[in-house]
This record gives structure tokens, sequence and C-alpha cells, in this order.
């Protein structure tokens, strides 16, 4: 299995799941052998729910780097 990493900075000051789905958006975006949009949409989801539950469950504000 393929696997990716990535280190994003979104010059963003706190963390919502309402930032993570755009800077998510953008990173696909910008990725060199695009995805379908269902594998993108699939992505996204995932991220939002992660960063919401982070959040949620984290106890502290968040800052994305």
């Amino acid at each position: 299995m393929s696997t990716m990493g990535a280190d994003v900075a979104t010059g963003l000051p706190t963390a919502s799941p309402a930032d993570a789905r755009e800077s998510t958006r953008d990173f696909l975006d910008r990725l060199v052998h695009p995805i379908t949009t269902e594998a993108a949409d699939t992505v996204i989801l995932v991220v939002s729910e992660l960063v919401t539950n982070a959040l949620r469950h984290g106890g502290a504000p968040t800052r994305w780097t």
C-alpha cells in the first residue's frame, strides 16, 4: 500500500473543522497526480471528523503550524 505524508502550514491562527476542510481541499487541489472527486470527498470527511474529535476530546485550543 502506498502512503504519502505532508506538512501543511495554513496561516490560520486557530483550528476548526471548517478550516481543516478548506486546508484539505487546497492541498488536494495542488496534488501533482489528482485523485477522484469521490476520494477527495472521503479524505475531506476523514480530516473533518479527526479535527472535530481532537477539538471535542483534546481539551486545549489548537494551532495549525
